[in-house]
């Protein structure tokens, strides 16, 4: 007897059976590979669990969750910042990367893969280029669907450290903005989410925190980077002022501060730092958090700091200052600016300057050459309906030109 010769299972014999049953009943036999791919079938629509009131991820996570398999961490990324302050070469660190960075056009992607026990975690970077210029963006990259699982970073450039204040504070300010809406929008449906993630804020920094009642948490895990620590050119007390007042605004705002460098040593903390934010890896806080600049770069958790060790803002007689309305922030941007300020007036462009440099970008938007980003499937439809708006912009004026004229006559 031949041993390869498979013996008859219970499954084949049922199968037999309603073959049999099928050419009584006048029917063709099924073969016995679509006898299998049809049992295959019925297993499979037994297992898969479908609610055709949510989405396609829903229903994957869904399906994943009863399998058993082990859930993988899904993060959105969402790195904004100054022109020209390093973030395209921050996101290389953090892939490991060594492809040189070319400069950002728009808003640009990049999948950040972390295998963790035959578990592939992805973090998905999305980076904002041009500065402040295409900042409504934001509403595409942070939306009401995936708030739960974003980790903003906001880039200063050390280089440059009069522009660090005011990009720090419009980012926050702005990214608050955005966040508040979706939690309206989301409390108006009765949604818990948006307590849940102000409560998880409050333990990051801990509920027993002396300075946790004075924070503007946002409720999203924000870090604040100051790249290019190196190529700081200042004497040891403005780097201490620069490092004070970068402390009283990330603590704040409750959010986490790192000054980093091209040096081996700083790449390798920041990237231990997003890991933690990202993937949750274990963050050795006893080892990076350092407060003193002159030990290295300045790098501390909320949780790691008080606003008792980073002391009161200097007193300044700063003549050209001009506040913000927000007390607790010009009391250290008034010396901040006096610090810093010759620079940033040398640097301040001219309104005839900001208007020509949008005037260069919205062209290149619509540049189909190398140089641009314009692309003539999306510009034709961008065209079209905006001669559709024109159109109806003009309808509905001559509507209410004649609804007026009735009225009038009416009368």
């Amino acid at each position: 007897m031949n041993s390869s010769v498979n013996r008859p299972t219970a499954l084949d014999a049922a199968t037999a059976a309603k073959s049999t049953a099928a050419v009584t009943a006048g029917l063709p036999p099924q073969s016995p590979e679509r006898r299998t791919s049809h049992a295959a079938e019925e297993t499979a629509e037994k297992k898969v669990k479908i609610d055709p009131t949510k989405d396609l991820w829903y229903n994957i996570t869904l399906n994943v969750k009863e399998s058993g398999a082990t859930e993988s961490i899904d993060k959105t990324v969402y790195l904004v910042g100054s022109k020209g302050c390093g973030k395209s070469t921050l996101i290389n660190r953090m892939v490991g990367s060594s492809v040189k960075s070319k400069p950002s056009t728009a808003l640009e992607y990049r999948c950040w893969k972390k295998d963790e026990r035959g578990t592939v975690n992805l973090g998905h970077v999305w980076e904002l280029a041009q500065g402040e210029q295409l900042s409504s963006l934001t509403e595409v990259v942070i939306t009401a669907e995936n708030i739960h699982t974003v980790v903003v970073a906001i880039c200063t450039d050390a280089s440059d450290p009069a522009t660090m204040w005011d990009v720090s504070t419009k980012w926050l300010k702005k990214l608050d903005r955005r966040v508040e809406d979706i939690f309206q929008k989301m409390r108006s449906k009765q949604s818990t989410t948006p307590d849940k993630l102000i409560e998880k804020a409050k333990q990051r920094v801990g509920t027993d925190h002396p300075d946790l009642s004075r924070m503007r948490l946002s409720g999203v895990p924000t870090i604040l980077i100051c790249n290019k620590l190196d190529q700081f050119k200042g004497d040891t007390a403005r780097l201490k002022l620069m490092s004070r007042a970068m402390r009283f605004l990330a603590h704040l705002y409750g959010i986490t501060l790192i000054f980093t460098s091209e040096k081996g040593e700083d790449t390798k903390k920041f990237v231990s730092l997003m890991e933690n934010a990202v993937f949750g890896q274990r963050l050795d806080e006893d080892r990076i958090v350092n407060l003193e600049p002159e030990r290295g770069a300045v790098i501390v958790t909320p949780a790691r700091d008080t606003f008792r060790q980073i002391g009161d803002a200097p007193v300044t007689n700063f003549n050209d200052f001009t506040g913000t309305g927000d007390g607790e922030l010009d009391r250290w941007k008034a010396p901040f600016d006096e610090s810093f300020a010759a620079k940033k007036q040398s640097q301040q462009p001219s309104q005839q300057q900001v208007v020509a440099a949008e005037d260069i970008f919205l062209k290149k938007l619509y540049d189909t050459g190398p140089e641009g980003f314009g692309e003539p499937s999306v510009d034709s439809i961008r065209k079209q309906k905006d001669e559709e708006l024109e159109l109806y912009r003009r309808t509905a004026a001559k509507k209410g030109a004649e609804k007026k004229a009735e009225d009038g006559g009416d009368k």
